[in-house]
């Protein structure tokens, strides 16, 4: 039931949070617009759509008929083709890495945002703590606000970018994490490109997360940011 969800994501982010409560630090969302936006600080009539989709059974309409299996196949492959996205690899190379990697989660983000009235907002969440020789890391989003902010409260829809070898921090193997998870992260970038359409009582914010093979890194410094800016979550889908 209802009650019972509730006390299972508050029990939840809870352990996330006891786990990573000392290790995440200078945690910054770099576009302050997407701030604003998931602490409920903005005007919906700002983001409003010039064709608002609301109604329920429309919007699931929508997502049943759009969500494209081509599409999908499509990041699949764009993902892989980056060998290792470790989450201490490569962050400088425009075809390697997990630096590659995130600068073309955060491209589809903005794409999707231009074709569809500048509603969605891309950012990074970026956050210190040393990990596999790096220690700094970016989590990728995008923020559609909602409608209601006098009930506000954010639904996150995420997925983990990064990948490994048997070894923790082997920067320099084959690790090209089709099943895990680029398909994941496959499906939260075709998400964000179809419910972008729609409008929604709450904000939705997408996340492509670092740092899940290192022990969930990157979704601890979201739980920690949450908790310490009250920011009220109605539900997480992974």
């Amino acid at each position: 039931n209802i009650s019972t969800m509730k006390r299972t994501l508050l029990a939840l982010f809870t352990l996330i949070s006891a786990f990573t409560l000392f290790g995440q630090t200078n945690i910054v969302v770099t576009n302050s617009m997407a701030e604003r936006v998931i602490k409920g600080d903005f005007s919906p009539s700002d983001f409003q759509s010039s064709k608002v989709v609301d109604n329920p059974q429309e919007i699931i309409s929508i997502i049943q008929e759009s969500v494209n299996t081509d599409s999908l196949m499509r990041y699949l492959e764009v993902l892989v083709s980056f060998e290792n996205r470790n989450t201490g690899s490569d962050t400088i190379s425009t075809t390697r890495g997990i630096g590659a990697a995130r600068r073309w989660g955060y491209s589809k983000f903005q794409q999707f945002s231009a074709e569809n009235e500048n509603r969605l907002i891309p950012s990074y969440f970026q956050f210190d703590m040393m990990t596999c020789g790096m220690d700094q890391h970016r989590n990728v989003i995008a923020v559609l606000p909602g409608m209601d902010v006098d009930n506000h409260k954010i639904i996150i829809v995420e997925a983990h970018m990064d990948s490994r070898c048997d070894t923790e921090c082997d920067i320099e193997c084959r690790a090209e994490g089709a099943e895990d998870n680029a398909s994941g992260t496959a499906l939260v970038i075709e998400l964000a490109r179809v419910m972008s359409k729609c409008s929604f009582n709450h904000t939705l914010v997408f996340v492509l997360t670092t740092g899940e093979e290192q022990g969930l890194e990157g979704a601890g410094a979201i739980a920690d940011w949450c908790f310490d800016e009250n920011i009220p979550i109605k539900g997480v889908f992974n």
